[in-house]
């Protein structure tokens, strides 16, 4: 019997085990907002310690308001220095196997590391209960470092692997001491390499990661008075974050530009959604939706397979693929430029999906690229003049494939059938619609399907839908597929006589990336015979 995905069910239990004996007694122990749950190691009872905890350099960390509210009913000090034990191993084209490690206490030390500081260089960390050496890790360092464009980059792990274990309460407050440490690390750097700023400087973290990098932001700021060029926040973890202050969690103003992929944002407490879906940053890119992922409902044998048959990250992949999908979108974006990774701002994405987002920069629907062209494709907006209101956050929505590469171009095809005679008199027809673009080289879009349930069609009616395929450059004809399905409604569709057909007059297709349209039409009027591809050219049209 295979098992079904239920989306962070292993997590969320994960996270309940890690801290149900805290939590029994937190409504005794949160007064005026002022109050963390701390437990005395000897006699296993509650208390209420000192309200700031100094670690010299890195500053105090108060656990008063806003640490504490209705959204955080319990917030631990962070852990010292030493018992967090951050590591930064540094990767650069010569070194991708063997890192050398920055050590804060060696400022000389790294020029010798290899970075160039006129290139781009990239903080990459991970969330809970994970480590700086996992696969995806590596696949992102990899993929950054070969694929940039003047091959100077540089990427830093923030590995935090000692201070990411249960209880989940203690890692959201040992982050916070990270982020400052990770500050004084970026500073280390910008003094000792003669940065003249930190605009190349581009922060990646998921899930708890992600307000991790936040913290170092506003360390940046508040200590340093330097503001970093980026921060991506990869599904930032939603319990004990959303509809937070803004100095609680990662906000747009920790960096000049905030991108935030949201791909697990279904509600905790129902639904076990482990990321946040409340809008954070500049852009805020929710491909399919937010949450519900393509292929995160596939059995959990093909997770463990792609594992190379590891039963353990297997599983973890399959409860937790929501979660993970935000990561590997990026990387693939990196590892597949030639396809425009584009989404649309929106209202919501049931607005998006009934085609009303559909045309670039037109009624504020402002394009942008997913990714790293995210922050340039969002600059050339302002400098254009054509997003009016930059500090209104944007929700941009896209759709994905279900597997590598995940990247799609976005199609909005409209079926015209004819309402001359003979269409009038074979009548309608049910069933369902599949198009194919096919362009030059015979590069093709895949089937799309028009709908997920039968439509009927009506002579004389307009069918429209928003469809995602393959990246076409050129297409050059559409084929159209008709899966025919019995109308015992419709006595004048002579079945003995003719085959089943409907009678499409023309076939529209917008193009949101290219921001293109074409218009074909069947070879003679010809009607779509069911169960075979069906050709239509813009040639064919009168």
């Amino acid at each position: 019997m295979e098992l079904s995905n239920t989306t962070g069910f292993l997590l969320q239990t994960m996270l309940y085990m890690a801290n149900h004996e805290y939590n029994n007694s937190l409504i005794n122990l949160i007064h005026n907002k002022t109050l963390s749950a701390e437990t005395n190691q000897t006699t296993g009872e509650f208390s209420a310690p000192e309200e700031v905890r100094c670690y010299g350099v890195y500053g105090c960390f108060p656990i008063t308001y806003p640490w504490v509210d209705e959204k955080r009913p319990v917030a631990y000090h962070p852990q010292s220095p030493s018992q967090v034990d951050v590591r930064y191993p540094v990767f650069v084209r010569s070194n991708t196997d063997h890192p050398k490690f920055i050590d804060i206490n060696d400022p000389a030390g790294v020029r010798k590391l290899g970075i160039n500081p006129k290139g781009r260089i990239y903080f990459i960390t991970h969330g809970y209960i994970e480590s700086g050496d996992r696969p995806w890790i590596q696949q992102m360092v990899n993929a950054l470092i070969d694929n940039d464009p003047d091959g100077t980059a540089s990427c830093v792990v923030i590995d935090w692997r000692k201070a990411s274990n249960p209880p989940y309460t203690q890692c959201c407050a040992n982050i916070r001491v990270i982020g400052a440490i990770t500050a004084h690390v970026i500073y280390l750097l910008y003094e000792e390499l003669n940065m003249e700023n930190l605009d190349k400087v581009h922060l990646l973290g998921h899930s708890l990661g992600s307000h991790l990098c936040g913290y170092a932001g506003y360390h940046l700021q508040k200590d340093f008075g330097l503001q970093l060029g980026r921060i991506t926040g990869l599904d930032p973890a939603e319990p004990l974050f959303s509809d937070t202050d803004p100095l609680v969690r990662l906000d747009r103003s920790d960096a000049k530009f905030v991108d935030i992929v949201h791909t697990d944002g279904s509600e905790w407490v129902s639904k076990g959604g482990l990321g946040m879906y409340q809008p954070i940053g500049h852009v805020d890119f929710y491909p399919n939706g937010g949450y519900n992922q393509p292929g995160c409902n596939d059995p959990m044998t093909k997770f463990i397979r792609k594992h190379d048959e590891s039963f353990f990250w297997g599983f973890q992949e399959f409860f937790g693929c929501n979660h993970l999908r935000c990561h590997q979108f990026f990387t693939d974006s990196v590892l597949n430029p030639q396809c425009p990774f584009v989404g649309i701002g929106c209202s919501s994405y049931a607005q998006f999906l009934r085609g009303e987002c559909f045309e670039c920069d037109r009624d504020g629907h402002y394009c942008i690229e997913f990714g790293l062209k995210a922050r340039d494709s969002y600059s050339r907006l302002i400098e254009n003049g054509i997003l009016k209101n930059p500090n209104q956050p944007l929700s941009v929505y896209m759709i994905t494939g279900d597997e590598s590469p995940y990247c799609r171009s976005h199609y909005r095809v409209t079926l015209s059938l004819s309402s001359d005679e003979e269409s009038l008199i074979h009548g309608g027809e049910i069933g369902k619609m599949s198009v194919e673009l096919q362009g030059e080289g015979n590069i093709r879009s895949g089937k799309m399907d028009f709908s997920k349930d039968p439509v009927y069609f009506e002579p004389g009616g307009n069918y429209s839908a928003i469809m995602a395929g393959r990246y076409v450059t050129k297409p050059l004809r559409v084929l159209l597929t008709w899966a025919y399905r019995t109308n015992p409604l419709n006595p004048l569709t002579w079945r003995l006589l003719a085959a089943p057909r409907v009678y499409v007059q023309e076939i529209h297709v917008q193009f949101m990336e290219l921001r293109m349209s074409i218009r074909v039409c069947p070879l003679n009027k010809f009607p779509v015979i069911a169960d075979q591809e069906n050709e239509f050219k813009t040639s064919y049209c009168p």
